[in-house]
């Protein structure tokens, strides 16, 4: 038997129970002082007035000059329907224990009375506390919400209180009472000021995951969680990333669908590499979505390679570009304002920088929010690149990395290397999946025409391990370290020889010379320092 269900009239709140509160229920709307009790519930009874179903709000604690004044703000007109005879409010915040009686009565009679189908009381603790003891109260609750209210067709919301710091409901009895608890706490800032969990409704499957809620506008809104599930993302068609040197070194191109990681340092050019991806495939006739969650705008349109190509002309003609700060946002709102657009752009080519921004803020939560972020991306089979600092990938204190590494189908690496105390830039793809790629470690440099590969830096050993050491094969010593009167000599000397033939350092060469040896043939040098036979080599 299907069960006629009553929305509650707050967005993202109905899916998280079957599509809405069982009709005839009572909900008990439980919560901290400040988080939006009075907001939800009188969404609940405006959802109704609109869809003419009558409504009743009864207060306990709150004067109705107040109550219209407070949702008058958020866009509620009740006057309105009071003026219709489709609402009422009762004030009964002056009311004591010897008429708490006669108050529940008159609520049972303006119902009657309007054909009222939703009401509000606020709130239960005022009402338990109007009662000599607990017993009492249990007893008349019971009986006025359980069975009278029900009989009639009423869907209620009961409001309850809890005290700051404690997590009981008031006097403990009202969870039992109630067919349905909603609870909501304070959250952590001001990007996550609320949160939502469902409780308990009775033949309901619910959803139990705390979710983010926010009141906007026009009231209180719940954010969805992206759900995490698992997408065939396999794929032979070769996507080209459009960087110079770049996709004849991976294969042709990065495989469409697959998600890769632009890990390194501050400054060493992920955001120019991920940004010149996206740019490249717009101008191809690939759109693309650029969210940014630590860079402006303006500061993208100066980004070296991409200059050229006016940002302002593409915004519009395939690139979209999405600022976020996670100081106002939560990452599901920002997931949530993704997927809006990936919905309403349908791109091919997404950019996220930079996931790090998340851990900022999310340490402990990385892991899942990168899942969830993960499974949208793959739900629409994008191509995408997603930026990361980690100035180190080894030290002990960036664990949340190894964590997430695996989600990902690509890896590439961008590091700082130490040349003639000047940096160069390099990169190494540490995982690309079902794709035959180099294992060098590339040179790369940014210029005003963008990224371009130089080629394999054969001449570095301890990359990997973050000791970078430069190999010498001809000398120990650089040109710059040798006084320029030894130079000079040396320079003399090696141009009567073989330079491929001589392994010799050159300071032993020049003390050979200086001894102004007379042998024959030893060295295959004559008296006059001439070359004798080249074949021969220079020994000790």
């Amino acid at each position: 038997m299907m069960l006629e269900r009553i929305s509650t009239g707050i967005t993202g709140l109905d899916s998280l129970i079957e599509g809405g509160i069982p009709k005839g229920f009572t909900v008990l709307i439980a919560g901290n002082p400040g988080t939006g009790k009075t907001v939800l519930t009188s969404q609940f009874l405006y959802d109704g007035l609109t869809k003419n179903e009558n409504g009743i709000y009864v207060s306990f604690s709150e004067a109705d000059y107040s109550f219209y004044n407070n949702t008058g703000r958020l866009g509620m007109n009740f006057k309105e329907f009071q003026e219709q005879n489709k609402f009422s409010f009762l004030d009964f915040s002056a009311v004591t224990q010897q008429g708490i009686q006669d108050a529940l009565e008159e609520v049972l009679a303006t119902i009657i009375e309007t054909n009222a189908k939703r009401i509000v009381i606020d709130s239960f603790t005022a009402i338990v506390q109007s009662f000599l003891n607990l017993n009492e109260a249990r007893i008349a609750l019971h009986v006025v919400l359980g069975k009278m209210l029900r009989a009639q067709g009423v869907t209620t919301m009961v409001i309850g209180e809890v005290p700051s710091g404690t997590s009981h409901i008031g006097s403990g009895f009202e969870e039992f009472v109630a067919d349905g608890i909603i609870k909501l706490e304070p959250g952590i800032s001001n990007a996550s000021p609320f949160i939502v969990k469902v409780i308990k409704m009775r033949t309901t499957l619910i959803d139990r995951q705390p979710h983010i809620a926010l009141i906007k506008e026009h009231g209180m809104i719940v954010l969805p969680k992206q759900p995490i599930e698992l997408y065939n993302v396999s794929s032979s068609t070769r996507i080209k990333t459009g960087i110079m040197g770049l996709d004849e070194r991976i294969g042709g191109g990065l495989l469409e669908g697959s998600i890769t990681a632009i890990i390194g340092d501050s400054g060493v050019g992920k955001t120019t590499f991920a940004l010149e991806f996206l740019v490249k495939g717009v101008i191809n006739g690939q759109p693309g979505i650029y969210l940014t969650l630590e860079e402006t705008y303006e500061e993208l349109k100066r980004s070296p390679g991409v200059a050229n190509h006016n940002l302002d002309n593409l915004t519009g003609n395939g690139l979209v570009v999405l600022t976020s700060l996670l100081e106002n946002q939560s990452p599901d709102e920002i997931l949530n304002e993704l997927e809006k657009q990936i919905i309403k752009t349908r791109p091919k080519r997404v950019v996220i920088d930079s996931l790090s921004s998340f851990e900022n803020y999310y340490k402990d939560e990385m892991y899942v929010i990168t899942k969830r972020l993960v499974s949208l991306l793959q739900k629409y089979h994008l191509t995408v690149m997603i930026t990361y600092q980690n100035s180190h990938l080894a030290e002990p204190h960036q664990a949340s990395m190894p964590k997430v590494l695996s989600l990902f189908q690509n890896i590439i690496i961008l590091k700082y290397i130490e040349e003639k105390f000047k940096m160069k830039r390099s990169m190494f793809f540490l995982k690309l999946r079902a794709s035959e790629h180099d294992n060098s470690i590339l040179e790369f440099v940014i210029s005003e025409e963008g990224l371009k590969m130089i080629g394999p830096m054969h001449h570095y050993e301890g990359t990997l391990s973050d000791i970078n050491q430069q190999i010498y094969r001809k000398s120990q010593k650089t040109e710059d370290e040798i006084p320029a009167q030894q130079r000079a000599a040396t320079k003399t000397l090696l141009s009567e020889f073989d330079r491929d033939e001589t392994e010799i350092l050159n300071t032993e060469i020049i003390k050979r010379k200086n001894r102004k040896i007379k042998s024959k043939k030893p060295l295959g040098i004559d008296d006059k320092n001439h070359v004798v036979d080249k074949k021969h080599v220079i020994q000790k």
